[in-house]
């Protein structure tokens, strides 16, 4: 990674952290939810600083920067929300679709990746979202339909990226949710039956996917 390029990724993490303290706000705004300031900035610190990470030492995915910023302030309000209220509030996921795939629109007509990136987003969010309906429909489980609409959003812009991105991020979702479902069991702060906020452990999976996806997929494939 180039100098200027090291400096620009630093900057978006910089802003993400200067932008947490309003994501705060605003999810505090609705009922039950804390102003957690200083959790907002770091996890929009993180966030932004991962989509910086990826798209700005390809020239070919800058277009793509404003629509994954969005995505990142979205995900910092979900998941600020989620670890409150255990809810994935429409009034939130649902405007982040609209915003994504408007913006990933000019990201791929002014760059190379023209309409298969759109195909591909729109085909990667249905795959998402149905794999999580069919584990949610079930009466006993751990899932919600907030979780299946969430899946979808993140499912669009993971699979505007690549295949492999979408792949890795679904797989590290379900992986982090179980760590931390047995890291609670293990010491007591919830039983077998307790349900918990499986939006945090999407969303860290989604933005490992968008910052190392293809070289993870690549190490999966290497072995």
């Amino acid at each position: 990674m180039s100098l200027p390029v090291g400096l620009a990724v630093a900057g978006c993490a910089l802003s993400g952290a200067a932008a947490g303290p309003a994501l705060a706000a605003t999810a505090a705004r609705l009922p039950g939810v804390a102003p957690r300031r200083w959790l907002a900035a770091a996890l929009a610190a993180v966030a932004f600083g991962a989509v910086a990470l990826r798209l700005l030492p390809d020239r070919a995915l800058w277009y793509a920067l404003p629509a994954f910023l969005a995505l990142a302030g979205t995900a910092v309000l979900l998941w600020v929300v989620d670890a409150d209220v255990r809810r994935l509030p429409d009034a939130i996921t649902l405007p982040g679709y609209l915003v994504v795939a408007l913006l990933l629109v000019p990201a791929s007509l002014l760059g190379p990746v023209g309409w298969a990136g759109l195909v591909r987003a729109a085909v990667g969010a249905l795959v998402a979202a149905g794999l999580y309906l069919v584990l949610a429909l079930p009466p006993s489980a751990p899932l919600g339909f907030g979780d299946v609409k969430l899946a979808g959003l993140l499912g669009l812009a993971l699979a505007w990226l690549s295949w492999p991105a979408l792949a890795v991020g679904i797989a590290l979702g379900f992986l982090y949710g179980a760590v931390y479902g047995v890291a609670l069991v293990v010491t007591r702060r919830a039983g077998m039956r307790t349900r918990i906020p499986f939006g945090p452990a999407m969303l860290a999976g989604a933005f490992t996917a968008i910052a190392l996806g293809d070289q993870l997929a690549a190490v999966y494939r290497a072995w």
